[in-house]
């Protein structure tokens, strides 16, 4: 008997459509399952998502790798308090070919604050945060065997990465900048400054009135309130500032779809950005690098050419003026704060070619 397989297509859509997720939460779970598989590591390789004893309290690090003998990179992420472990599956893959990538949802931040039973240290200070990233290095260079790792610092992360590499150069192939912060009162000032040049330019009138009503800014004495930084990211993000040609930054969408993160760790990682930056941005206000001259350990910042949230220029004038044994700056077309994800494949070129060499002779047989 011949069988007309065209007429088994109804009836195999309509399987297909019985299986299929009948809610919200299977759609996503089930998107969740397929990203988890796309992302597996190669056999032998490193997956390891779990909670290590840093600073007093339980804190969440993912470590991933195709091959344990290549140098460990340690993602520093910004915010305060805005994790990147719960987007890294947008970038960070074809990384792991090349390096034993460290994500850390830093204290108060994602699955950390989660772990802490989301409650808000009023305690926390800039200080504090570089003690638990200098322990962490340790941590990872006691267990996984390795003397020195590339240190990676993004916005508030850059922060924390010029500190530890002008402590413990000594720990690092290379420090690595991305969205370098330079000092937050010129950070601020050039910023607005830039947003409000582009709500002109582009007739934005209410644009134009809603930041000129929180000036001046930053305040006379540098600082900024909460409730001005609000309305100057508002319209940084509406004109690209953020995510070059985005009127928005959908980070919460991008954690929901993380293999790493159940419901429960996106809600906690929203609270936790709430509550982190408002325990640590008055203390931001003193951070300045000015007097920074010299590292001991090589130096790469990249800068979107489209940043205006961490203004290439400014980071541009940081690295023409300091001394190091090795540096080189990257201004990236087409990108403005989110670099490594707005273009993945030019970082990463980048990144093989220029700074995974620093660490040749480091794998052992």
């Amino acid at each position: 008997m011949k069988i007309d397989y065209r007429l088994l297509i109804p009836l195999l859509a309509m399987s297909l459509l019985a299986a299929a997720p009948s809610s919200a939460e299977q759609r996503r779970s089930a998107a969740q399952e397929a990203i988890a598989d796309a992302q597996r590591v190669i056999p032998g390789g490193i997956d390891e998502l779990k909670p290590v004893e840093i600073g007093g309290i339980k804190q969440w690090v993912s470590v991933r790798g195709n091959d344990a003998r290549n140098p460990i990179l340690l993602y520093l992420h910004g915010g305060p308090g805005s994790p990147m472990m719960a987007e890294s599956w947008t970038f960070q893959r074809p990384w792991e070919d090349f390096f034993t990538v460290v994500q850390w949802d830093q204290r108060g931040a994602g699955k950390t604050f989660g772990e802490s039973g989301r409650k808000v240290d009023h305690s926390m200070t800039v200080d504090q945060m570089q003690a638990d990233a200098e322990a962490l290095i340790e941590w990872l260079r006691r267990t996984y065997g390795k003397e020195k790792i590339f240190l990676l610092g993004h916005s508030w992360g850059s922060i924390l990465g010029v500190k530890i590499a002008q402590h413990h150069p000594e720990w690092l192939y290379a420090y690595i900048g991305v969205g370098q912060v330079v000092g937050m009162r010129r950070n601020e000032t050039v910023g607005y400054e830039q947003t409000l040049e582009k709500a002109r330019s582009l007739n934005n009138a209410q644009a134009v009135k809603e930041l000129e009503s929180i000036a001046p800014y930053p305040d006379a004495d540098g600082t900024t309130s909460l409730s001005k930084l609000v309305t100057e990211r508002k319209w940084d993000i509406a004109f690209g500032g953020m995510i070059y040609g985005h009127e928005t930054d959908e980070e919460a969408q991008r954690w929901s779809m993380s293999p790493d993160y159940d419901r429960k760790d996106v809600k906690s990682a929203q609270l936790g950005e709430e509550s982190t930056i408002r325990v640590l941005w008055s203390q931001l206000s003193q951070i300045d690098f000015d007097k920074v001259s010299r590292f001991e350990c090589p130096v790469f910042i990249f800068a979107g050419a489209e940043d205006r949230t961490t203004p290439q220029t400014l980071a541009k004038e940081f690295f023409d003026r300091i001394q190091a044994p090795q540096k080189k700056f990257y201004n990236v077309e087409g990108a403005a704060h989110y670099v490594v994800s707005e273009r993945p494949g030019i970082f990463l070129l980048d990144l093989v070619r220029d700074i995974r060499p620093l660490a040749d002779g480091s794998r052992s047989p």
